[in-house]
């Protein structure tokens, strides 16, 4: 029997159960539309780092993410000036999670082979919880000290066995370090962002976007000017490469995957964030000719093995896994 509008009603005899209903279409489509966008991120921006000056590249990026994003915020909220007691949070998550994430992204793709650093940085909410402990108070379970082994494991895997050869082994190296600190950074954000979210700040998580976009982008652009763009021959590909990386990339991305964590959830929604490296070492094959080694499947199965671990457990904030004060 079940229960409609206060009475109870009889299934027929013989009539099956109603199963539970198969997510939406077009929020999974829109989600594996984010993946592959992020995981062809990588060969992009190999390309782009291979001939472009880099702070001036990423000021570029940002040049064209940033009215992008604040044209968004007024449109769903309006644009407010945060309170001052928001400026430091924010500061801090520009320096993390775009000067420092974007120039150890483009350094490190620069050395290393595209496919492996969609690897590498896939690593990064393992990252995450470990910073937790320090900052969040998180307690890890065992079975999260389990993920934090394993995803780091797939990461030394992939740098020991990666069949990139052609580069040399201490620049795949140096790019594999820089792609780890550019997981670090971004995972550093993440946890100030929780941290700033659990303490009560008021901004939404859109204007926390838009602004350290913003401050992030102020802080880059004396690196730029150093490097003197306006002497560098920019041709329709690097433009293309910018476009990707900041309209589809940053902007398309983040509106689609929040649209598929409204639809879906936040668990179900984040699943489909494990297509990532599998789309950045299927496309870096593709366009780029790296080749393909069974090298990245076992690094890609201790990554993702390590993430699923990690992420078993409750968040920060709920009581289970923040430790006694």
């Amino acid at each position: 029997m079940s229960r409609a509008g206060g009475a109870v009603t009889a299934r027929p005899t013989g009539q099956p159960a109603v199963s539970r209903a198969p997510p939406p279409p077009l929020p999974v489509r829109m989600l594996v539309a984010v993946a592959a966008i992020w995981g062809v991120t990588w060969p992009v921006g190999h390309e782009l780092a291979a001939e472009a000056p880099l702070f001036s590249s990423v000021a570029l990026r940002y040049a064209l993410v940033v009215p992008l994003f604040f044209g968004w915020l007024a449109l769903r909220e309006g644009v407010r000036l945060p309170p001052r007691g928001a400026w430091g949070p924010l500061a801090a998550m520009a320096l993390t999670s775009v000067v420092a994430y974007q120039i150890c992204f483009m350094y490190g793709v620069r050395y290393t082979a595209a496919s492996d650093a969609s690897l590498v940085i896939a690593s990064g909410p393992v990252i995450t919880a470990l910073l937790s402990v320090a900052l969040l108070a998180y307690r890890l379970e065992r079975r999260s000290v389990a993920g934090l082994a394993a995803g780091f494991a797939g990461v030394a895997f992939i740098a020991w066995a990666s069949p990139n050869s052609a580069i040399a082994l201490r620049d795949r190296l140096l790019g594999d370090a820089l792609v780890l600190g550019a997981a670090a950074a971004y995972a550093l954000y993440t946890v100030l962002l929780r941290r700033y979210l659990l303490c009560g700040g008021t901004l939404s998580p859109l204007a926390v976007l838009a602004w350290v976009s913003l401050l992030g982008w102020l802080a880059l652009l004396p690196l730029a000017i150093a490097e003197q763009p306006w002497e560098f021959v920019w041709t329709a590909d690097h433009a293309l490469f910018l476009l990707y990386l900041s309209v589809l990339s940053t902007v398309v991305g983040y509106l689609f995957y929040a649209l598929g964590v409204a639809r879906l959830g936040a668990p179900r929604a984040a699943s489909f964030i494990n297509l990532v490296p599998v789309f950045g070492v299927l496309s870096s094959w593709l366009w780029l000719d790296e080749p393909l080694g069974w090298a990245h499947a076992v690094s890609f199965v201790l990554v993702y093995a390590g993430v699923r671990l990690v992420n078993a457990q409750p968040p920060e904030g709920t009581g289970e896994s923040v430790k006694d004060r």
